[in-house]
């Protein structure tokens, strides 16, 4: 009996380690490699694309409401959990007065190949196991123009089951200095999203998120 009991409560200390190191990885990764999250570069020199730029799914008056989805787990419905995301970044930012942001597509083209990235080569950072990183993403998106002052911000975040959510990927930054003091910065107008599904660490299912904030004066 006293065996059994020895077992099982080791296996709970296990699985709560695992839960732990799981948040933690998503919380601290900008404290690890904080001198890429926030880039300011001027005359920056690269290949120009359009961008489309529309407001987030979200109304002023709606902020203090929850946002729909916000709980659901990003395998059950991708969509719906992008949708969420956006409507939580935008919902925090409202309540606290801060200027809206407006898609990019080109800082959605960063986000989203970085993101890719990470899950094909199993790493979490800012920075590219060849030394590429947020400045060199933001030039290849054709964001950064030859002859504009822009400057670029980044959070990274993966989690699996419950941790996939829209809900728990902005808590986990806000819970974290360094990625709070980029989701609420006002210096930023524009956004991009990347989302996909899988994580780093090479564990099944879940996503994996990098979102990229911008501006640009031409």
């Amino acid at each position: 009996m006293l065996i059994a009991l020895a077992g099982a409560l080791l296996a709970w200390l296990l699985a709560a380690y695992f839960i732990l190191r799981v948040s933690r990885s998503a919380a601290h990764a900008d404290r690890r490699t904080r001198g890429s999250q926030l880039v300011r570069v001027s005359r920056g020199a690269t290949a120009s694309l359009a961008v489309a730029a529309v407001s987030l799914p979200l109304a002023a008056d709606e902020a203090a409401a929850a946002c729909a989805n916000r709980d659901v787990q990003y395998e059950a419905n991708p969509v719906a959990v992008r949708d969420a995301l956006l409507c939580e970044i935008g919902s925090v930012r409202d309540r606290r007065d801060l200027r809206r942001l407006r898609t990019s597509s080109e800082l959605e083209v960063a986000a989203g190949l970085h993101a890719t990235d990470m899950v094909e080569r199993r790493y979490f950072s800012h920075t590219s196991p060849g030394g590429g990183d947020l400045a060199d993403r933001a030039r290849r998106s054709g964001f950064a123009r030859e002859g504009c002052w822009w400057g670029v911000g980044e959070v990274l975040a993966w989690g699996v089951g419950r941790r996939s959510t829209a809900r728990r990927t902005v808590r986990a930054w806000l819970d974290s200095p360094s990625h709070r003091d980029i989701v609420l910065s006002n210096r930023y107008g524009r956004l991009g999203l990347g989302m996909v599904y899988g994580n780093p660490a090479g564990y099944t299912g879940g996503v994996t998120v990098a979102a990229v904030v911008g501006r640009r004066h031409c």
